[in-house]
């Protein structure tokens, strides 16, 4: 019951503008710039902003697995960024915000009904008395596709 208290908890927490963020290297390749070129672009736009530098700043390794900062934008400083630059490179980057919206919109509602399915479940084997080990593979089947939505939301989103 904790367990489902908790998943509840985190899907009821999640939204789409906490969950949809966009890295500079995401952007830099949709825009084909340079990843040093629009981090220097986000410092000259954080500055001007008095954004919190160390609060979007995220450690990552490189290919030559070499420590690298990139930084992490939530929709409005990805979209404050973009409409510097042209048409084409800003409608690129508002497509795939859009796309990254929808996987978070669709996999909350795929984790909701699991949730909800859960509680029904957990309801029904009280009501009907069903036995503690049908019970328990039915919570293990539900709480498996749990966390597999959960994991789900965590690899699409990380850029």
């Amino acid at each position: 019951m904790n367990n489902l208290k908790k998943m509840t908890d985190t899907a009821n927490h999640l939204s789409v503008s906490s969950m949809t963020q966009m890295t500079t290297r995401d952007i830099a390749t949709l825009t084909n710039k340079e990843h040093k070129n629009v981090k220097r672009d986000c410092l000259v736009m954080f500055s001007e902003l008095e954004v919190d530098t160390p609060k979007v700043e995220r450690i990552y390794l490189d290919v030559m697995n070499r420590q690298q900062t990139e930084y992490i934008l939530d929709q409005e400083l990805t979209f404050t960024l973009v409409t510097g630059y042209n048409t084409k490179l800003r409608n690129a980057v508002i497509k795939r915000w859009l796309d990254l919206e929808g996987q978070v919109v669709t996999l909350q509602a795929e984790l909701n009904k699991w949730c909800s399915k859960e509680g029904y479940d957990r309801a029904i084997g009280s009501i009907h008395g069903k036995g503690l080990a049908e019970r328990k593979q039915t919570k293990n089947l539900n709480t498996k596709a749990i966390d597999g939505i959960l994991k789900k939301m965590q690899l699409r989103l990380d850029v």
